[in-house]
């Protein structure tokens, strides 16, 4: 379809962009188990899809632009299925800079060979603004318009286009998993707080990102795109993943075609 692209908002034939890249959404499947296509967990219920978040949001040329603004860097050093995690690898060859009573690492994101920080800070920052434009809704799934006020947005898309800095109100963090498995799940951002400590995070297999807005300063420190450039290598991203799962399961009621797939101890609950 054409209209005015999102991004630049130039008059063009836009595309069917992704909320997340469909690269993520094959990191979901199991072509050798007895379900083929995502398990997606809510609430109330529990189905099997193969939707995946899509709209005619962007034109090609900013399309492209977000792939090589971080996506592209970030997926090729993600999590994948096969155990392979280059950027944790990264992370455990350099030396942090301190390390927390809890076990977390932290790292000065400069000084680690081959991590590239501005694509990482791109890529959440794409993320977070798609977040802000419109609400992301397949049959069983939604990811609702997070409430970033408008000049933080104009901020962010300028920022995307490349005509102004990462806004200063704004922080991102990225936390890896340092477990061996880490969970093969994604969630569109979610509202972690209110104002005046506002944050949002999102999840994809191995990674947390998180977005603060108007944070005191000392609540920065951890952030990768404040001047240190600090970034978190920590074991709790596993238990902080599977927390969040294992309270949407209790109340979550599994759906018929989904239940004929399943093992008989989890068919019963």
């Amino acid at each position: 379809m054409t209209g005015n692209c999102a991004l630049c908002g130039d008059a063009a034939t836009l595309i069917k962009s992704h909320f997340m890249s469909a690269a993520l959404y094959q990191e979901l499947l199991d072509p050798s188990g007895p379900i083929k296509q995502m398990i997606v967990l809510k609430k109330d219920k529990t189905h099997q899809s193969g939707e995946q978040f899509v709209m005619p949001l962007l034109c090609q040329p900013c399309e492209v632009l977000f792939q090589q603004g971080g996506e592209n860097w970030t997926l090729a050093n993600r999590f994948r299925s096969d155990g392979s995690f280059p950027l944790r690898e990264m992370l455990r060859r350099a030396t942090p800079v301190e390390v927390r009573q809890d076990g977390s690492k932290i790292y000065e994101a400069q000084k680690v060979s081959g991590l590239d920080v501005q694509q990482l800070i791109y890529f959440g920052a794409s993320l977070f603004w798609r977040a802000g434009i419109a609400d992301w809704k397949v049959k069983f799934a939604d990811a609702p318009k997070i409430d970033l006020d408008p000049k933080l947005m104009d901020e962010l898309q300028q920022y995307l286009l490349g005509k102004r800095a990462f806004p200063s109100r704004a922080s991102i963090f990225v936390v890896l998993d340092e477990t061996v498995a880490p969970f093969r799940a994604m969630w569109s951002p979610r509202k972690q707080g209110e104002r005046p400590e506002l944050r949002y995070s999102l999840y994809i297999p191995g990674l947390i990102f998180e977005l603060g807005v108007d944070l005191a300063p000392e609540l920065r420190d951890y952030s990768i795109s404040e001047p240190t450039e600090k970034i978190v290598l920590s074991d709790l991203v596993y238990a902080y993943v599977g927390a969040i799962g294992s309270a949407l399961t209790e109340s979550s009621a599994v759906s018929t075609s989904l239940k004929k797939h399943l093992p008989p101890a989890q068919n019963g609950r």
